[in-house]
Order: C-alpha cells, then sequence, then structure tokens
C-alpha cells in the first residue's frame, strides 16, 4: 500500500521508490524523464540510449526542452555546433556545400 508521497505514471500509482529508470534505476520522482515503448528513463539514459549524434560534436541530441538542431541527409548538429569546417561561422540559416564528412560556408567551399 501507498500511504505517502507516492507518484503516479500513465494513471498507475508507484511508491517513489519504485519508479525508477529501467536502465540505471536512479529514482525518478522529482527529476525530469522522458518514456519509450512505455518504460521511463531519466534524461541521460534516454540520451545516451536513443538520442540522435551530433555530427559535430558527436553529444546526443535531445531535442527535449525546445532544444534546436540541424538535419540534413542521415546527419544532426546542433545549432552551435553546424559551422563551416574551415573558418567556423555559423551556417545555420545560411546556404552551405558539403566535402565528404565536412560542411563548409561558400567561401571556404568555392575551390572544391
Amino acid at each position: 500500500a501507498i500511504t505517502t508521497g507516492g507518484v503516479t505514471y500513465r494513471e498507475q500509482p508507484w511508491h517513489k521508490e519504485c519508479f525508477v529508470c529501467t536502465a540505471c534505476k536512479k529514482q525518478l520522482s522529482g527529476q525530469r524523464f522522458t518514456s519509450r515503448d512505455e518504460f521511463a528513463y531519466c534524461l541521460s539514459c534516454f540520451c545516451n540510449l536513443y538520442a540522435k549524434k551530433c555530427a559535430g560534436c558527436t553529444n546526443p541530441i535531445s531535442g527535449l526542452g525546445g532544444t534546436k538542431y540541424i538535419s540534413f541527409e542521415e546527419r544532426q548538429w546542433h545549432n552551435d555546433c553546424f559551422n563551416c569546417k574551415k573558418c567556423s561561422l555559423s551556417l545555420v540559416g545560411r546556404g552551405f556545400l558539403t566535402e565528404r564528412d565536412d560542411i563548409l560556408c561558400p567561401e571556404c567551399g568555392k575551390d572544391i
């Protein structure tokens, strides 16, 4: 029986000690979390297991909390990582060229 401090998730009651991340078993009560396939995950585990990785920094792109990102073909970048490989100019909202795995501004890419 739950007498105090319970959590309701998907219309089911849980002891707060029992409502834990599916992967790392950290308590989720009072923490931000998300779910996949009916299983609850802390944000860290969810990002490490399921989020796409940024082609610039290789860190997960959570998309949570309104995080903006760029997607092109099969790759994604955090907005802050979508920069010219040669001069580091931000390419958000601008034209760009690709050279193998690199993205370049039109100026740096004019000789390819």
